[in-house]
C-alpha cells in the first residue's frame, strides 16, 4: 500500500469511528416488564443546570425519575398520575429551571405538573399542578415549550386541539390562544413558528404565533397514503421538516416547505424494524427514536436521501415490527450526551462524537 492509499484508508476510518454512539450505561427505572407487557418508560427529555450539570428527565410508571449524567445516579422521583393509563405515556420538557410534565393518566397530580430544578443535585419537587380551563390539561399526551419566547402549547386532554400558555410566571401560566386542529398527536415551536402532527386527520400543519391573539394557519399539507402522522420536526432553518407515521412501512419524510403554499416531498428514509416513533434535528443531523432498532443518526446532508451515520441498539431480543423497545431520544447535550428511553423503564445515556466537519 503506498503511503497515500493508506492515509486516505486511516482518514477514512477515522471519519467513520468520529462518528458514534458510545454507551455510557443504563438505568433500570420502574416499568411494568413481563413477556406480553411492557410499559411504563415514555419520553426524555435533558436539563443543563446553570453550574453546567446535565440530568436525563425520564417518564416511568410512577412519575418522573431524574439521572445525574454521567454518574447515572438516580437523584430525585416525582410521583404522578397512575390511574386509568393503557401505557402510561408522559411528555417532559423544561423551561428555565422549571421542568413540565403531562400524562393522560389520572388520579395523583393530574395535569400540567411543574417540578422545581434549582436544588438538584440534592431534591427537586413539584411545585405547582396546573388543571386548564374547564380542567383541558387534565389528561395531555404530549407538549412542546418555545424557550425564546416563553410560551408551552399543550395539547388538550381529548387531543382536539393545542392550548397556548404564557409562561411569564412559570408557576402559574395563562392560557392565551387555543389551536382547534380537530385530531393532533405532536407539537413543537420555535420562535413563534409551531408545527403540529395531526395524526388521524392524517395531516401536517406549520402555524405563526407571533400575534397571540390571532394565530394564522401557514399551511395545512395531507401526507399522501398516511399511516398516523405523528410528530414533525423543522430543520434549523425552518425550510425544511421532517415527519413520522408511527405505523409499518410508513417512512420517515422530509418535505421542503419554502413555499408553504406547495411543499414538496423530496426525500424518505425507513430503519431496521420498519417503524419509526419520534425524530429530531440538530444542524445536519437528525435523532431518531425507532422503536425495537433503537436510536439511529441521521446525515440530512444530502435531504433526498437521509444517511445512517450512527446507530444503537437499545433493544437487543429482536428488530420485529411492533412498538417495543426505543420510545425517546433526545438531542446531543452541551456535553454530547444523547437520552434514550425504552418501554421496559431502561433509560440508556449514548455520548455522541459528531464528525469534526460537523
Amino acid at each position: 500500500m503506498t503511503r497515500l492509499s493508506l492515509l486516505a484508508a486511516v482518514l477514512l476510518v477515522s471519519s467513520a469511528s468520529a462518528q458514534t454512539l458510545d454507551l455510557i450505561g443504563t438505568v433500570d427505572l420502574p416499568a411494568i416488564a413481563t413477556d406480553s407487557l411492557e410499559t411504563g418508560g415514555s419520553d426524555v427529555w435533558g436539563y443543563v443546570a446553570p453550574d453546567g450539570a446535565e440530568y436525563a428527565i425520564m417518564g416511568d410508571i410512577e412519575g418522573v425519575s431524574i439521572v445525574a449524567v454521567p454518574s447515572l445516579e438516580v437523584v430525585a422521583r416525582i410521583p404522578g398520575p397512575t390511574e386509568d393509563a393503557r401505557w402510561y405515556w408522559r411528555d417532559i420538557k423544561t423551561y428555565g429551571h422549571y421542568a413540565y410534565a403531562v400524562s393522560e393518566a389520572t388520579g395523583r397530580s393530574e395535569g400540567l405538573q411543574i417540578i422545581d430544578l434549582s436544588n438538584l443535585p440534592e431534591s427537586a419537587e413539584e411545585v405547582a399542578v396546573i388543571r386548564g380551563p374547564d380542567d383541558a390539561l387534565v389528561s395531555s399526551h404530549n407538549l412542546s415549550i418555545d424557550v425564546a419566547t416563553g410560551h408551552a402549547y399543550v395539547l388538550n386532554s381529548d387531543g382536539s386541539a393545542v392550548l397556548v400558555l404564557d409562561l411569564a410566571d412559570p408557576l402559574a401560566p395563562v392560557v392565551v390562544a387555543t389551536l382547534d386542529v380537530g385530531d393532533v398527536h405532536d407539537v413543537v415551536a420555535f420562535e413563534d413558528r409551531v408545527y403540529i402532527a395531526e395524526g388521524r386527520n392524517p395531516t401536517y400543519s406549520i402555524w405563526d404565533l407571533s400575534d397571540k391573539a390571532n394565530p394564522v394557519l401557514v399551511t395545512r399539507v395531507s401526507v399522501p397514503n398516511a399511516g398516523y402522522v405523528h410528530n414533525i420536526w423543522p430543520t434549523d432553518d425552518g425550510r425544511h421538516v421532517l415527519t413520522t407515521e408511527e405505523t409499518a412501512e410508513k417512512t420517515v419524510k422530509v418535505w421542503n416547505i419554502e413555499d408553504p403554499n406547495n411543499p414538496e416531498l423530496i426525500g424518505e428514509w425507513l430503519g431496521a424494524n420498519r417503524i419509526a416513533h419520534n425524530v429530531l434535528i440538530q444542524g445536519r443531523y437528525a435523532f431518531l427514536s425507532h422503536y425495537t432498532a433503537g436510536v439511529y443518526v441521521l446525515d440530512l446532508a444530502d435531504l433526498t436521501t437521509p444517511t445512517v451515520v450512527a446507530h444503537h441498539d437499545t433493544y437487543g431480543r429482536n428488530d420485529d415490527v411492533a412498538m417495543d423497545g426505543n420510545w425517546g431520544a433526545t438531542l446531543p447535550s452541551p456535553g454530547g450526551y444523547v437520552y434514550g428511553s425504552d418501554g421496559t423503564g431502561q433509560l440508556t445515556v449514548l455520548k455522541w462524537s459528531p464528525p469534526v466537519d460537523s
